[in-house]
């Protein structure tokens, strides 16, 4: 399921990506300044370029100045300038307004986007069995009939665990809803390369399709993975199951269960090897990972989260589930963690300026401008997050944001995060500032 730091990890790139856009509205509104003082070359009278030229450098500089300090702008003796100032003003007001709108709306997309991500992985099997059909197709059509190294692949077309999956009628219905079949071209041909160059030659694939047995021992060669950061966050401002990756002692990769017998063994001999095949072919696997990396810049992050979730479902399909069997939610309150994301993005910026004051003044020696804009941003939501979230204890704010720094910044940056927040947390505290209850009391030592 969804956690905390993964949400906070896309409210940061949300914020960063805000902060890029502001920068190029800056320098759009400064081009309105330099265009309101081009030299007319129409005019009857021929302008006055250095006069112009003036003009222009002294619009620029108030309107620097106006930036710095957000203070508005005192008449001057010059109409033309300051009608320019006040064009450019109106215009980056508006802009940067529009950049907040759509980036925080970005950011909520982009969450709930990886249910998404899921459903559609959910589909690929059926597509796996569409290509393999093809294939045979072909191989019927041959003049000279179907050649001896051709695969029978007749065990996974008839594989029961597919067809359960294929059959529920949540993810039928989300899909037609959603357009989320493997309809694209270019996803389709990955599929095809996978199951040309990874599936159809991989040991125990061909041991399936030979109806050999299958050893538990190699079934859970798959599930031997390193996850990262979104799969791995323990938060205490979290409930619910944690979505943490399957590890080779769970129950999971233990394999079919062999005192089952008959249809019963068969269908949980299929359910593992779908989920071998995701394990080893979708999530790790060579075609199918980059294409999902280039249709999804996000993949890597969003990865492990939809590992889970598939996992998970198929986990939920044994022998006696039924096609009525609903499906894994995005998160365990996807209410509560909507709003957290939206509201830390949202007062982060509203309290900007003061978290940047909160900063400067706790880094001796040191210009706050010379902090990397993602090291500000990473402190400016650690800040917010402890002043506006009573609930949520203020080590695991510092621990979180301590990890994504390790994670996103530079080498130096967890001690610099971790030296500021201690500080400031300390100060904020002191001062009343920081005030928790319920589980924020917790010292989550």
């Amino acid at each position: 399921m969804l956690n905390r730091r993964l949400l906070r990890i896309k409210v940061m790139q949300s914020l960063y990506a805000y902060h890029q856009a502001v920068g190029a509205d800056f320098g759009l509104a400064q081009d309105r300044i330099a265009e309101a003082f081009e030299p007319d070359l129409n005019a009857e009278v021929a302008p006055d370029r250095r006069q112009l030229e003036g003009q222009r450098k002294l619009g620029e500089a108030r309107f620097r100045e106006w930036y710095r300090t957000q203070e508005a702008p005192e008449k001057s003796d010059d109409k033309a300038v300051d009608e320019a100032l006040n064009d450019a003003i109106r215009y980056f007001q508006e802009q940067v307004k529009k950049d907040g709108k759509f980036f925080g709306g970005q950011l909520l997309a982009g969450a709930e986007s990886i249910h998404d991500q899921y459903l559609h992985l959910l589909n690929l099997p059926a597509s796996l069995l569409q290509v393999l059909e093809e294939e045979t197709d072909r191989e019927a059509r041959r003049r000279l009939g179907p050649r001896e190294t051709a695969l029978d692949t007749s065990r996974l077309a008839g594989n029961a665990a597919i067809a359960k999956l294929m059959a529920n009628e949540q993810l039928q219905s989300l899909t037609i809803r959603r357009k989320l079949q493997w309809l694209g071209t270019e996803e389709l041909d990955a599929l095809r390369r996978a199951w040309r160059d990874e599936m159809s030659t991989h040991p125990t694939v061909l041991a399936y399709l030979k109806r050999q047995p299958l050893a538990a021992a190699t079934l859970a060669t798959a599930d031997v993975e390193t996850e990262t950061t979104a799969d791995s966050s323990t938060d205490a401002d979290t409930e619910g199951p944690s979505a943490t990756a399957d590890t080779p002692a769970t129950a999971e990769a233990q394999g079919p269960n062999l005192a089952a017998s008959g249809e019963e063994a068969e269908y949980e001999a299929d359910l593992e090897f779908l989920r071998f095949l995701y394990k080893e072919f979708i999530f790790k696997g060579e075609e199918l990972p980059r294409q999902l990396e280039i249709d999804d810049l996000n993949w890597e992050e969003n990865r492990p989260i939809v590992r889970n979730l598939v996992l998970k479902t198929l986990k939920m399909l044994p022998y006696a589930a039924t096609d009525q069997q609903e499906l894994m939610n995005l998160s365990a309150n996807w209410a509560d963690d909507r709003e957290f994301a939206d509201t830390l993005f949202k007062q982060t910026l509203v309290d900007d300026a003061k978290f940047e004051a909160l900063i400067g003044g706790s880094v001796q020696n040191w210009d706050v401008d010379r902090v990397a804009l993602l090291d500000k941003i990473i402190l400016k939501m650690a800040l917010c997050e402890m002043q506006l979230f009573r609930g949520i204890p203020v080590k695991v704010t510092i621990n979180e944001y301590i990890e994504i720094s390790k994670l996103y910044s530079t080498p130096k940056s967890k001690q610099f995060v971790n030296g500021v927040l201690d500080k400031l947390a300390q100060d904020l505290a002191a001062s009343g500032d920081i005030r928790k209850s319920g589980r924020g009391l917790l010292d989550n030592q």
